[in-house]
């Protein structure tokens, strides 16, 4: 053994304390991710429901108007009624699918993943791999 050469018991603490260091720091990275995405929801999901209860309202309000329009546009019957709501139901369905499908593609777009804590561990397996092939 040369003189210039740590022990072996040295190599593997400074081995387990770059080991615990690399871990922390991975852990810390994905904390931080997590964190954001949690602040973006507890900032929008307060403003969503209150918005979605105004709208909610106002909804109703605009339904009971078109439905009272249909009636009196169409021919008075004993179905006028019926018909003037199966209509703008129609109408609703057809707006609110198209509504869910745009939102569902814009939310599964964006995703939720921790997209920083990924791109790191990725960027660890590659220095791994060539780490691993250089010795």
């Amino acid at each position: 053994m040369h003189n210039h050469e740590k022990p072996l018991a040295a190599i593997l603490a400074e081995t387990k304390e770059e080991l615990k260091q690399f871990i922390s720091t991975r852990v810390e990275i994905f904390k931080a991710d997590v964190n954001e995405r949690i602040g973006v929801l507890k900032r929008g999901i307060p403003l969503i429901v209150g918005g979605a209860i105004v709208l909610l309202t106002g909804w109703l309000v605009l339904t009971f108007a078109l439905v009272a329009l249909l009636h009196t546009a169409l021919i008075s019957s004993l179905y006028s009624w019926f018909w003037a709501g199966l209509i703008v139901a129609a109408a609703y369905l057809l707006a609110g699918g198209i509504a869910a499908w745009l939102g569902y593609k814009g939310l599964s777009a964006t995703g939720m993943k921790p997209a920083r804590t990924l791109e790191v561990l990725k960027q660890d397996q590659i220095w791994i791999q060539n780490e691993a092939r250089g010795q």
